[in-house]
């Protein structure tokens, strides 16, 4: 018995110490993310006025709208959303669709913690520099202006959209540029150029060293034009505040657009040759309600709709570029009424609208 007791005690210890050689003692650490900021100004106080006065600015622009934010979709999504933009940017692959689509904002132009490539010293860097370029080819470097013509051109190539003669283009209530042909038009380039006629150039391009921007960005009147509004003018519903402190630097002190001309008003000639010309396309068949009729049209006939769509679109009345505009509008015009001259001859001459007193 009492062998049996021993054995039983040494196989006990023997089990013991398998269990405690079995046994690895290890220490663990607990590792927690850094909370992130969620907004800027969980590291900016509310005295960096620069960011304030920015997102006031902001708030009164198209941008801020969402008003296109339905196109989420297919070729709409790299300009109508922040998501697309910032893919196109960033050289990655655009999403076909966008479920939670966001507005235009600040992060969609602006890196928040890049320096920016233009000036060094300053954060939120932009997130597109490449040069402007349209559909048709045409480029131009326009500076921190770049970003703006990414979106804001007629994303058509007037030299393969309308077909060649004697081929007839098929309009319809879509057709012509897209909305927002600001680009093309600062830039005198891809409207229908009719054989025979001379076009003329007003160069606001290279007049201004961040095309757009030194314009549009002017430091105008509160939070409603200048700055990130981008706004030239805004309706209180009460007022109307023009930025035209944008224009003063070249041409001086005026209260009003229209007083920007060589003695006659650039907006004012504008509408008085896009209301001759529609009237004319009216009449023949061509348009109608504003919009392009569901027709078969020559190439010089399509190309009228498509320079009085331009001269539309780009929404400045002219300013952007007065000499192409009144250019493309006076030859749609003559080709209209067959006046237009035969290649070699002179030009006809422009008309201009008076100043309004």
């Amino acid at each position: 018995m009492a062998v049996i007791k021993r054995v039983l005690a040494l196989a006990a210890i023997a089990a013991a110490a398998l269990m405690l050689s079995a046994c690895e003692r290890k220490i663990t650490y607990e590792t927690t993310a850094a909370q992130q900021p969620a907004t800027c100004f969980d590291c900016h106080s509310d005295t960096d006025t620069f960011l304030l006065a920015r997102k006031a600015q902001w708030q009164n622009s198209k941008h801020a709208s969402g008003g296109t934010l339905n196109e989420n979709s297919g070729s709409c999504v790299g300009c109508h959303t922040s998501e697309g933009f910032v893919a196109r940017a960033n050289g990655e692959p655009v999403p076909a669709v966008v479920d939670n689509p966001t507005v235009i904002h600040c992060f969609t132009c602006h890196k928040p913690h890049s320096n920016s490539t233009l000036d060094p010293t300053l954060r939120f860097g932009l997130r597109w520099t490449t040069n402007a370029t349209l559909e048709n080819g045409t480029t131009f470097d326009l500076g921190a202006g770049n970003i703006c013509v990414a979106c804001h051109h007629s994303r058509r190539n007037i030299n393969t959209y309308i077909a060649a003669k004697p081929a007839m283009t098929t309009l319809s209530l879509r057709w012509g540029p897209h909305h927002s042909n600001q680009g093309d038009m600062l830039l005198g380039s891809n409207g229908y150029e009719y054989v025979g006629f001379t076009y003329g150039q007003t160069d606001h391009r290279s007049a201004t060293d961040d095309g757009c921007i030194d314009c549009h960005k002017k430091t105008g009147i509160g939070n409603f034009v200048g700055g990130h509004t981008f706004n030239m003018e805004f309706d209180t519903g009460s007022e109307v505040f023009a930025n035209t402190a944008a224009c003063e630097d070249c041409h001086g002190a005026i209260s009003d657009f229209a007083e920007v001309g060589p003695g006659y008003s650039v907006q004012d000639s504008v509408d008085v040759l896009i209301g001759d010309l529609e009237t004319r396309l009216e009449t023949a068949g061509l348009m109608a309600s504003g919009a392009p009729v569901a027709v078969k049209a020559s190439a010089d006939s399509a190309g009228a709709v498509w320079n009085l769509l331009m001269a539309k679109e780009d929404r400045s009345h002219g300013v952007h570029n007065a000499m192409y505009t009144m250019g493309l509008l006076n030859s749609a015009i003559q080709y209209m009424s067959g006046n237009l001259p035969q290649p070699g001859a002179q030009p006809a001459p422009i008309s201009f609208a008076p100043r309004k007193d």
